[in-house]
């Protein structure tokens, strides 16, 4: 079977959804699948890597939206010369058999960001700004063109119940056409000596010492996962004469208008801005608990893997990763960043050590469950399916 994957950029630097592309990619080439990803890029030839094939489309211009324009412009006959049996969106296209949005719909992903924003005043001039984001106009109109002008030809794919809602009532799409194909991630539970080793390091790093609390939170958008509202958390829990906590910040993102929010909050030297020099897998083995106190994620990778490797997860209802979190067993789970009070009840719990060994307890499971490899098998079969209609 020949399957095309269209995915407008593949720099696993930009995130996780490019990241969980190339690993997908990767896992159908391992089941027998011929992949090919078509990609904007400048590259003269396609490359051929890990068995999959990425064919780059040269889409040049002045502007982001020019180029995306562009690109999916010139997709459907860059399909077409592949002679694929299906078509695999991530980027909307129009001539899309299975539509997989990663990153949620844009639709909803215009309504979180506005959402996230402090004020209602900061919501009106951010509401002005969209007016002018060509690129996202664009994508906005050729999914809607998509889900609601052919759905009689294009399977979704959500990898979350949460997108699936987003799809079924945002566009009204049939939801007989709707599968949820959970999303999944490529890592492995370490063995406990290995966990314990990079932890003593991490944290003798920190010049922590002893049982300290260390909560983690991972992001490159500080902002719409909920950075302010987690400072703000430790900051009440402070007050309340909780055991004080040390934080990790790994990102990214610009740290300076945070770190001036931790020094007015009386946080100070507690919260440690890392960047991205170690690889995230050491901070999770260093950490007690990762704090993910989003306002949108469609289904966040970073929590799924902090799962897997048996740390506990405090997140809220507005991430579709929540679905398979047991509260008390897994973390705990809150409706919106906005309760700055309940985040801060939420990690007082999930700090409690026999929340963390019970996750710990349930990695092994995990690790099957929300399996990159247990998606592409999925996807494969609804493949399959579609193919023999």
């Amino acid at each position: 079977m020949r399957i095309a994957i269209v995915q407008e950029t593949v720099d696993t630097q930009r995130g996780g959804a490019e990241t969980s592309t190339r690993e997908l990619a990767g896992h159908l080439a391992a089941l027998g699948v011929e992949v090919t990803v078509v990609h904007r890029g400048e590259r003269a030839a396609p490359l051929t890597a890990e068995g999959v094939t990425y064919v780059p489309i040269a889409a040049p211009g002045f502007s982001r939206a020019l180029r995306t324009y562009r690109f999916v412009q010139a997709v459907p006959g860059v399909c077409r010369e592949l002679r694929c049996d299906l078509v695999h969106a991530i980027t909307p296209c129009l001539c899309a058999d299975v539509y997989q949005p990663r990153g949620g719909t844009f639709a909803e992903t215009v309504a979180r960001g506005l959402a996230a924003a402090r004020s209602p005043a900061a919501r009106a001039v951010k509401r002005v700004g969209r007016l002018f984001n060509v690129r996202q106009r664009f994508l906005l109109r050729l999914e809607r063109t998509l889900l609601r002008r052919r759905p009689a030809r294009v399977v979704v794919a959500a990898v979350s119940r949460y997108v699936g809602r987003q799809v079924t009532e945002g566009y009204g799409f049939p939801a007989e056409r709707t599968r949820v194909i959970f999303n999944g991630v490529d890592v492995a539970p370490p063995a406990e000596g290995e966990r314990e080793r990079r932890r003593q390091e991490r944290r003798s790093a920190l010049g922590l010492e002893g049982r300290v609390p260390l909560v983690l939170f991972v992001a490159h958008n500080f902002k719409l996962k909920g950075l302010e509202a987690l400072l703000c958390a430790l900051a009440d829990q402070a007050d309340a004469g909780a055991e004080p906590c040390h934080v990790v910040v790994a990102g990214r993102d610009r740290p300076e208008r945070y770190r001036r929010l931790a020094g007015r909050l009386g946080l100070g030297e507690r919260v440690h801005f890392v960047g991205v020099r170690t690889p995230i897998r050491e901070w999770y083995a260093a950490a007690d608990v990762l704090a993910h106190p989003t306002w949108y994620d469609p289904c966040s990778r970073v929590v799924l893997e902090a799962l897997v490797l048996g740390l506990p997860v405090v997140t809220t209802r507005l991430n579709g990763a929540a679905e398979v979190m047991e509260p008390g067993r897994h973390g705990e789970v809150i409706a919106t960043p906005a309760d700055t009070a309940g985040l801060a009840a939420c990690l007082r719990r999930a700090l409690d050590p026999a929340v963390g060994a019970a996750c710990r307890a349930d990695a092994a499971r995990l690790h099957g469950v929300l399996s990159m490899a247990r998606h592409a098998r999925e996807l494969k079969a609804l493949y399959e399916e579609l193919a023999t209609r």
